[in-house]
């Protein structure tokens, strides 16, 4: 084999590596940020505040979710998109 092609797959081999490898380490906090089509509602600072928020929400029969906040000391509370506006009538409400 020609050595100009074997350099060639060298690099993309390296190329192909270094892509799987930040992929494989990214960071949790890049991985929290997407929740796919749940879109977020609340956001309260407490285990138990979210908690009293999910159930108001199932009371209502939203399905919710509660997901730490990205700065480490709050909690989101997200629904889907078929859910937001009831959710957020019921949380008005209460």
């Amino acid at each position: 084999m020609p050595a100009p092609f074997l350099i060639l797959v060298a690099i993309a081999v390296v190329g192909l590596l270094g892509l799987v490898l930040r992929w494989g380490l990214a960071s949790d906090a890049d991985r929290r940020k997407d929740y796919g089509l749940l879109r977020e509602v609340a956001k309260v600072r407490s285990v138990d505040a979210a908690r009293f928020v999910e159930t108001e929400l199932q009371k209502a029969g939203v399905r919710a979710t509660t997901v730490p906040g990205e700065d480490g000391e709050t909690y989101r509370i997200l629904v889907f998109p078929t859910d937001e506006q009831t959710a957020i009538q019921t949380l008005l409400n209460t």
